[in-house]
């Protein structure tokens, strides 16, 4: 039910061309963004949460929030990798 919601949600994001980071789902309900393993949950009918810190956060909060900060850690990583490879 959560991987049809969020796969749905994903799919009709008005933004979704500017989604440089994937959710990849890892078990019920879990999933990876980037970097960051997250938790994801359904409430009053269709809105996707996503367990922040002790709370929980609206999906699209989420992915304006945290997706910057995805990219940026993903860009300084493949940065190290070359740099690993040179040497």
């Amino acid at each position: 039910m959560i991987d049809q919601a969020l796969g749905n949600f994903l799919n009709t994001y008005p933004e979704r061309e500017a989604m440089k980071i994937l959710f990849l789902r890892e078990s019920e309900g879990v999933y990876q963004f980037g970097a960051r393993r997250v938790f994801i949950k359904i409430e009053k009918g269709n809105q996707i949460l996503v367990r922040v810190g002790g709370g929980f956060m609206l999906i699209e909060e989420f992915i304006k929030q945290y997706t910057d900060a995805q990219v940026e850690r993903r860009g300084r990583n493949d940065v190290a990798t070359r740099f690993q490879r040179k040497l």
